[in-house]
């Protein structure tokens, strides 16, 4: 029989990989848990088609009831969350899928990490409530309740795919991310790329992974036989930016550069207000990146060799050459 996998938030970008790369394994039988609306009152089913997938099972829940989502949570294996919440809901929604997935027996249990390593989130606004719910889990772990694991993965490499001319190659690059243009901003002309300079002159390291690379690392992960309340990291590739910004060059034919201090970083930071949050998360994440803070040491990488993913010079390649 397969294991069932609960993915709340599974109709987001990240959710989508996840839920994608679970469907190419019948070992496994992804189920998404969505918000309960009018239309699709808290405890119901519903099915739901995502791109170029067959229809998954759909539970709607209420993330504000531990009981709502203990009752959706009967008989899952796992539980990872995919869910991004930008505000003050996001703690008190994971702490009640966790407490919920205990309740439940669910063996295995990952919060919504996918960005950079635990020990960053202090210096970004919107991740800080990350630590709080990992401390959480880690102490849950500790206790015997449930396996867990964060996944940090760095930088999407699909920001590279921002501003590729042909419509239908840039929507197949983007695998489904929808942000803005973050340090690479290649739909500009010409294109350029904004580098935060490190203290000592030196341009600094990037992990980059693929939207679609981070599902086929979490099936993997499923496969092993303990996560053990750690976090697994997942490098797709990790370069020094002057490198990016050289294959960049190689198969663009010009890429301009915008060297930043961390100075200018900070007095742009501290020109925006708090509730401009989006903004804010931008200009810090910039500046880990100077800082030497977006590099994922590949814990998960190591762990499961069979999965190969896209390295940034084939996804340049692949996407940007005529």
């Amino acid at each position: 029989m397969s294991k069932l996998i609960a993915i709340p938030g599974g109709t987001g970008t990240i959710g989508q990989s996840i839920v994608s790369a679970l469907l190419a394994h019948p070992e496994y039988k992804p189920i998404i848990l969505s918000r309960a609306t009018p239309s699709h009152p808290d405890g119901t089913t519903s099915s739901t088609t995502l791109r170029n997938a067959k229809p998954v099972e759909t539970r709607h829940v209420n993330y504000a009831s531990t009981g709502s989502l203990t009752t959706a949570l009967n008989g899952v294996y796992a539980v990872i969350s995919a869910l991004l919440i930008p505000g003050p809901e996001s703690v008190p929604y994971h702490l009640n899928l966790l407490q919920a997935s205990i309740t439940a027996r669910v063996h295995r249990f990952a919060p919504s990490e996918w960005a950079l390593p635990q020990n960053t989130h202090d210096q970004v606004d919107l991740d800080q409530g990350k630590s709080i719910i990992w401390t959480e889990v880690q102490k849950e772990v500790a206790e015997g309740k449930i396996d867990a694991a964060a996944f940090p993965v760095g930088m999407f490499m699909n920001y590279l795919a921002i501003g590729i001319r042909d419509q239908e190659v840039e929507e197949e690059a983007l695998a489904g991310f929808s942000e803005g243009a973050l340090m690479f901003h290649l739909r500009d002309d010409p294109a350029w790329v904004e580098v935060p300079v490190m203290e000592d002159g030196r341009y600094p390291d990037l992990t980059m992974t693929d939207i679609r690379d981070v599902g086929r690392f979490v099936v993997a992960a499923l496969g092993l036989e303990e996560w053990g309340g750690r976090e697994l990291g997942i490098a797709g590739d990790t370069r020094n930016l002057k490198e990016i910004v050289d294959i960049l060059r190689g198969v663009l034919g010009r890429a301009n550069v915008k060297e930043v201090s961390r100075a200018e970083l900070q007095r742009k930071l501290d020109a925006l207000d708090y509730s401009e949050f989006l903004q804010r998360m931008d200009i810090q994440y910039t500046m880990l990146c100077g800082n030497g803070g977006s590099v994922v040491k590949g814990t998960l990488n190591e762990l499961c060799p069979e999965v190969k993913p896209t390295t940034i010079r084939e996804f340049i390649e692949k996407y940007w050459s005529d």
